[in-house]
């Protein structure tokens, strides 16, 4: 864990600079967690807390942004928690959704991350995942960040396997209600030429990120 907290430490002041798989990630977890007027979100993982603060403008009555690198969270909104996200520092049925992007592969224990995400939701409580697909792995995509310095920070995390997602899940308690794997497409064509990459062609159409909508008891 520590490695982990150290890269997003280093990588506080330039997260989201030139990162193109949030050109895709953030449109697409954003329409499945919908509606949120009046309703306690929690960013999980938040990083530099970009969902807390598109809840608050989207009108959630709370937005919490929790992450366990202070760095990060120096850039988020209030209010911002530094925590662990398998130890969550929250009552029982303390929001109505949570939303964990591109954070499952960089947690040990996901089994005891998601009974904790199941305890502080409430009942009917919605949760929202994002991460890496385990294909866009294999072809070699990495969790890759920029340094103080511009250089490239890389973290070994190999996101989870669809089948083993959609089965801790469901021993957490959570039945999925949308499952959905984003491919590459125009939208990253100009993301691949800056990084100089010129197999765009070669790699269109295949998916490069897994999302799922889960709630809460099976509602």
């Amino acid at each position: 864990m520590s490695a982990v907290r150290d890269v997003f430490a280093a990588a506080a002041d330039k997260y989201g600079q030139g990162n193109a798989l949030l050109l895709l990630e953030r449109p697409e977890t954003e329409a499945l967690i919908g509606d949120v007027r009046g309703l306690r979100v929690l960013d999980l993982g938040a990083g530099t807390g970009h969902y807390a603060g598109w809840a608050r403008s989207c009108g959630a009555r709370v937005a919490v942004a929790l992450d366990l690198t202070p760095e990060m969270l120096a850039h988020a909104p209030r209010p911002a928690v530094v925590a662990d996200a398998s130890r969550l520092p929250f009552a029982a049925g303390s929001f109505d959704v949570v939303v964990g992007a591109l954070v499952v592969s960089f947690v040990r224990d996901r089994g005891r991350l998601l009974q904790e995400v199941a305890r502080v939701l409430g009942r009917d409580g919605v949760l929202v995942l994002s991460d890496m697909h385990e294909i866009a792995t294999e072809l070699g995509w990495q969790r890759s960040f920029r340094g103080p310095r511009g250089e490239r920070l890389v973290l070994d995390a190999a996101p989870p396997r669809l089948e083993t997602m959609r089965r801790a899940l469901g021993q957490a308690g959570f039945a999925i209600t949308d499952l959905r794997e984003p491919r590459i497409d125009e939208r990253l064509q100009r993301a691949f030429r800056r990084a100089g990459r010129s197999d765009f062609e070669r790699m269109r159409g295949l998916p490069v990120l897994q999302l799922y909508r889960a709630c809460r008891g099976g509602s």
